[in-house]
């Protein structure tokens, strides 16, 4: 029962989350993605979006430590493509953290690799 109520509330989190959007309320909705985040931890996409909506906030670095949480949850998760492209989106902002994109796509030939061998 506890499970179907946090379910509930992470749905009530994201119809505000979308009102606060539409509204322009930036500050609310970066709020409601951070409770969003807290709710999902392992969930990339709230830290993506969380990303997102600080760029276009102007908070340059908050949204490269945003992003980099969601290289870490993509990459974590499997989803190397992802992990990729939201690392080239914190290069874009930083040009110095070179280093992410290159561990996440040592991460995926690594796997590769293991998949190859595994399989053959």
């Amino acid at each position: 029962m506890q499970m179907g109520r946090r379910v509930s509330k992470t749905m009530d989190l994201r119809a505000q989350l979308s009102q606060a959007l539409e509204a322009g309320q930036m500050e609310q909705a970066l709020d409601l993605y951070e409770l969003i985040e807290k709710q999902k931890p392992d969930e990339p996409r709230w830290s993506h979006r969380k990303g997102d909506l600080l760029r276009r906030m102007g908070r340059q670095a908050d949204a490269v430590r945003a992003y980099e949480r969601a290289v870490e949850l993509y990459a974590a998760r499997g989803f190397q493509a992802r992990a990729v492209a939201t690392a080239k989106l914190m290069l874009a902002i930083d040009p110095n953290r070179g280093e992410v994109l290159e561990q996440v796509e040592r991460e995926a030939v690594q796997r590769f690799q293991q998949q190859r061998r595994d399989s053959g």
